[in-house]
């Protein structure tokens, strides 16, 4: 055992402190304590260690509102004030900037970050399921957390949450279905959908389990219920999924959800298959803000005008339809063919014509298009959290005037930036969102032009 004195928080939420001049992160500490604690990880200049005792609590340490807190994996801040959280997320990202960049003054940081809701706003929960407990994995485990309630999701979601688990929970699902189950999802942006994802291929699916789907369709309130299965044709597997739903419109062939919708800043978006979707509205719309907001000044005040635009990794166009307004032509590309399908449903809803949607992985899209000698006067992209490694040379080479990057993980954003910078374009402005309150995750928007 050992005592430390936590001065700070570090990536990924860690306290920090030190003993005998060797630095340790220590989960769930908040600056200003006094702890007793247990060393479980060493390295050669550092050691991580958790917390066997509070000796001197810090004066901004307050009592989380979960009881899962600090063995669920899924917040990190919940012991500190919001406003406390916010002036760490900030801090922490200068100190990774500084360590990348020589030239952070150059830079104009934007904290962006405060939204009002830091608690009930995720409009979407992934949970675990391993009979009989269904909820998230224990930090740095893979063993669950049963979750009855989550403070960070809507109140749609909670609701659904719990009418899911009552079912599953319940004789026959307990004993029989709930086996067949590895996660669930559940969503409220407007429509409230389940999607069960099944462990293995099961045959007969349908004859076995239509009913069962129905039944959770009605006793559940969902809009609709969506079956992730593996499905063999031949000696391949692929992934096959059905949908159960309520039908509203059944008399519109050409849009049959349409209806079925959620808006953005005055746009309309279909959520008719399962797709990644925004888990907080709030700020998703204050990232589409920021980026027509910059676009806008380019326009404006610099007079700098877009001919053609590209939006990679743009899932169903949640980005791309708003750039619809400041260019001639906008291509949107997406590896999910099932994006890709919503994304051409939105274009209908919102009657744009604009726009193009192309079924592709963003590296294979820019390798094709290079080879033609394409390009682009604006590249927007907002990748998964692995980030574009390698791709940033072959951007440039389609030689947009701009680059606006949207990245949900501090590290894997400024390794990319440094392959743009050596290509030639600088860092003009970088906004920090606050997209996931009471967790280490923060999202940027960084904006690059060609030097």
């Amino acid at each position: 055992m050992e005592i430390i004195k936590i001065d700070s928080l570090a990536y990924k939420g860690y306290g920090v402190g030190r003993v005998n001049s060797r630095v340790v992160f220590v989960d769930y500490a908040c600056p200003g304590d006094t702890l007793k604690i247990e060393i479980y990880d060493e390295r050669k200049n550092y050691a991580f260690g958790k917390i066997i005792e509070i000796i001197n609590p810090s004066q901004n340490r307050i009592a989380p509102v979960c009881k899962h807190f600090g063995v669920c994996g899924g917040c990190n801040y919940l012991h500190i004030p919001y406003e406390e959280e916010l002036y760490w997320k900030a801090e922490i990202f200068k100190t990774e900037f500084k360590k990348a960049f020589k030239d952070f003054e150059n830079v104009n940081l934007i904290n962006d970050f405060k939204t009002q809701n830091y608690l009930g706003y995720r409009q979407k929960l992934g949970l675990k399921i391993s009979p009989p407990f269904i909820g998230f994995y224990k930090k740095l485990s893979h063993n669950i957390v049963d979750i009855e309630y989550c403070h960070l999701a809507k109140a749609g979601v909670n609701e659904l949450l719990k009418n899911v688990r009552n079912i599953l929970l319940s004789g026959n699902y307990r004993d029989n279905f709930l086996n067949e189950i590895s996660s669930v999802t559940l969503t409220d942006a407007g429509l409230k959908n389940i999607t069960f994802s099944l462990k293995s291929h099961i045959r007969n699916l349908r004859q076995n389990y239509d009913l069962t789907f129905k039944d959770i369709m009605e006793r559940t309130g969902a809009d609709n219920v969506f079956v992730e299965c593996r499905q063999k044709k031949g000696d391949k597997e692929g992934k096959k999924i059905i949908k159960y739903s309520r039908d509203r419109d059944k008399n519109d062939k050409n849009l049959r959800c349409q209806s079925n919708y959620f808006t953005l800043k005055g746009k309309k978006f279909t959520y008719d298959l399962p797709s990644f979707i925004q888990v907080n509205k709030e700020q998703n719309e204050n990232i589409i803000g920021n980026v027509t907001a910059y676009i806008k000044n380019l326009n404006e005040n610099r007079g700098i005008y877009f001919n053609s635009s590209l939006d990679l990794f743009c899932g169903y166009g949640n980005i791309t339809l708003f750039l619809a307004d400041y260019a001639k032509m906008v291509t949107g590309v997406e590896s999910d063919p099932f994006s890709v399908k919503l994304g051409e449903k939105n274009l209908k809803l919102n009657g744009i014509k604009n726009i193009n949607f192309v079924m592709s992985s963003a590296g294979d899209f820019l390798e094709k298009t290079g080879k033609k000698g394409v390009t682009y006067d604006l590249i927007v992209l907002d990748p998964p959290r692995a980030g574009i490694k390698g791709l940033a040379s072959k951007i440039a080479d389609s030689n947009p005037s701009s680059v606006i990057y949207i990245s949900c993980d501090s590290m894997t954003l400024l390794r990319d930036l440094k392959a743009f910078a050596e290509t030639g374009y600088l860092i003009e402005q970088i906004n920090l969102i606050d997209m996931f309150p009471r967790t280490y995750h923060v999202e940027h928007v960084a904006f690059l032009s060609r030097k």
